[in-house]
């Protein structure tokens, strides 16, 4: 079969004509827009769990903010854009390093405000001399100075273009990842609330991260997250779903790949995703791959999902579940507890039914569950005690497929 383009794209960020759902939140984030053009800061934490679509969400916010495309009331918005990732290893200072260089970056590419470009140049020149770690300051000055810096350089970008746009929108994503010795929490309570001392009113902070991300900010100022509007993301409902996989085959025809998909398949992507938007892209690509007629159906569908060598259970395996299945697990009874789990796929399951499958001890298991509590690995029934589940079908599905001890032997194949 001669080669076709395939529109779906599991593990990057979709497009705009292939964003569907999310229509609760983007009206929040565009009144946040709003407020904030108007002189009243709004900021937000966007969580939920890995594939999701935060990513992607803030992606389309950038283009909504930037005024790329029309918000979803018609307006046309014009703010600056600084786009930052996290990692696991950002400092505090690195933080206000990657604003300070996006801000730089972000002004040169607007002729307008081109102007700027020297004030916030010696500000990063002046976090340069600091070195990577901060701990040789440079004649007097600290983190808690530079921090000082960012602030003076952002009222003045955001006074001095204020013919021209909107105010400043700060998107830091991954912001779960630094651990909270980083303060984060600090750093957004303390940069919002001198940004405001300076009469500067026009700016939104955005965050995105996993559910830990608000503990985090907390654990390093307690009122940090009193801030932020807080939008925890669900997965999509079956008919957004599906009008994901339409949206994508309509791209595949504007490129000449006329392919179909029958309403019984539709549905079994639908299903099989459970509403993750990187799950949608992943099983779609799959069964378009496995498709050989133009026409996805059922068969196209379970081939595409469940191949042992490039479905999308083991793709999905490899990019969200076997690290926290290997990487994140050193003990085999911890795993245990894992394959029982997946037994009951994502339905709940209490601590006393666990035992009885895996018959670990007491406190083993009970070491077991808080590890994989705290580490995000399983999810916990609130107002419910000893009561847990995985977090997805697919991790279940997968736990099964891949991770079962061989026959007659104590290891785990693959560990």
């Amino acid at each position: 079969m001669t080669a076709r383009f395939n529109p779906f794209r599991p593990g990057n960020i979709v497009n705009a004509g292939m964003f569907s759902g999310r229509g609760a939140e983007l009206l929040a984030l565009e009144r946040v827009l709003f407020q904030t053009k108007n002189g009243n800061p709004h900021h937000f934490i966007v969580t939920g769990e890995r594939g999701i679509g935060k990513t992607s969400l803030f992606f389309y916010l950038n283009l909504v903010a930037n005024g790329e495309i029309n918000s979803l009331e018609d307006t046309r918005f014009n703010f600056l854009v600084i786009s930052i990732e996290l990692q696991p290893t950002t400092t505090y200072a690195e933080i206000i390093k990657k604003i300070g260089s996006e801000l730089q970056r972000t002004l040169s590419s607007h002729q307008k405000a081109a102007e700027l470009l020297k004030t916030v140049w010696d500000f990063v020149k002046r976090w340069e001399a600091f070195g990577v770690s901060y701990t040789a300051p440079v004649k007097g000055e600290t983190p808690h100075q530079l921090l000082e810096d960012l602030t003076q350089t952002v009222a003045q970008v955001v006074e001095k273009t204020a013919l021209h746009f909107d105010g400043i929108l700060f998107l830091i994503d991954e912001a779960d990842k630094p651990p909270a010795e980083s303060h984060l929490g600090e750093f957004v309570k303390l940069f919002s609330e001198r940004l405001i001392k300076r009469g500067c009113e026009r700016f939104s902070i955005g965050l995105s991260g996993l559910p830990t991300l608000v503990k985090k900010l907390r654990d390093s100022h307690e009122s940090a997250p009193r801030i932020f509007q807080i939008l925890s993301l669900e997965p999509l409902l079956p008919e957004e779903r599906i009008d994901v996989v339409r949206r994508g085959l309509t791209q595949a025809t504007e490129k000449g790949s006329n392919v179909t998909i029958i309403a019984s398949a539709e549905k079994m992507i639908a299903d099989l995703s459970e509403g993750f938007p990187h799950f949608i892209q992943q099983f779609a690509y799959c069964a378009f791959e496995a498709d050989q007629d133009d026409v996805i159906d059922d068969r196209d569908v379970q081939v595409g999902a469940f191949n042992e060598d490039s479905g999308a259970i083991q793709q999905l395996g490899l990019k969200y579940y076997e690290d926290p299945f290997f990487g994140q697990i050193s003990s085999e009874e911890y795993r245990e507890v894992l394959r029982a789990m997946s037994m009951h796929s994502d339905d709940w399951i209490s601590k006393t039914t666990i035992r009885k499958e895996t018959g670990l001890r007491e406190l083993t298991l009970t070491n077991a569950l808080r590890a994989l509590k705290n580490k995000n690995i399983i999810l916990c029934k609130k107002g419910r005690k000893g009561v847990y589940r995985l977090p997805t079908k697919s991790f279940a599905v997968w736990i099964r497929a891949f991770t079962q001890r061989p026959s007659g032997t104590g290891s785990v194949a693959g560990s």
